[in-house]
């Protein structure tokens, strides 16, 4: 498995002494929203995903190897069905978003 390099960027320290009353109401409903939705999670309403920024270094290479794995199960299914000469319709492609 190859383990791609992130840059990884800096942790910005903020001032509160500084902070603008824009800033803090924007610091405050973010903080609301994160409150509601771990709220959300433990009442079982969400699933609770890390997200990127929050995963392991493990977990991150196992979502990218997943993700190339699906990549190209997806191409070789595309190109087995062209040699097969399968083709899906337009209309076809709206019914199944429906």
């Amino acid at each position: 498995m190859v383990e791609k390099k992130v840059s990884k960027i800096p942790e910005v320290k903020f001032d509160p002494k500084k902070a603008t009353a824009e800033q803090i109401a924007k610091g405050l409903e973010l903080l609301g929203k994160t409150e509601t939705r771990k709220k959300r999670v433990e009442a079982g309403e969400i699933k609770g995903y890390a997200s990127w920024s929050e995963m392991k270094p493990e977990q991150k290479a196992k979502a990218l190897e997943y993700s190339k794995k699906l990549r190209i199960r997806q191409q070789l299914i595309l190109r087995k069905a062209t040699a097969a000469g399968i083709s899906v319709s337009d209309k076809e492609v709206e019914a199944a978003m429906k």
